[in-house]
């Protein structure tokens, strides 16, 4: 199967540069379409209970972990999606209904949470139909 369409799901951490270089290698390689998709939580940004919630991410945050990873001139053309959702994985999965494949982090989890419950690329991978590169991050 010809890998055409490449769509990389980021959830802008720090750990992120070795998942960008390996989609950007890929989508060279292939000479594909890479684009990137990222979902913020409904809460992000905001304050609740006193307490600060995750980052809201915006365009220009997923521009500059291009440039941090060594793409000046990626960072500025690639295409930006986002999402607004708690369900990162049935999110990404819509998001990757017409890609030929879907490149995402992976953290690995230490076997007590591994035995509770899946990761959200575990999730994903359950949803959808295209092939997952899961690309481990340091």
């Amino acid at each position: 199967m010809p890998y055409k369409k490449i769509l990389l799901a980021l959830d802008c951490t720090d750990h992120e540069n070795g998942v960008i270089k390996e989609a950007v290698r890929l989508a060279e390689i292939l000479r594909a379409d890479l684009s990137v998709f990222h979902v913020n939580d409904p809460a992000a940004g905001k304050t609740h209970m006193m307490m600060d919630t995750l980052p809201r991410v915006n365009e220009e945050d997923i521009r500059e972990q291009f440039r941090a990873a060594g793409y000046e001139k990626l960072a500025n053309e690639i295409k930006i999606t986002f999402a607004e959702s708690e369900s990162y994985a049935q999110e990404i999965a819509k998001a990757a209904a017409d890609v030929d494949l879907l490149v995402i982090g992976h953290h690995p989890k230490n076997a007590f949470l591994a035995a509770l419950t899946d990761s959200v690329d575990e999730r994903v991978a359950d949803l959808i139909s295209c092939p997952v590169l899961l690309v481990p991050k340091n």
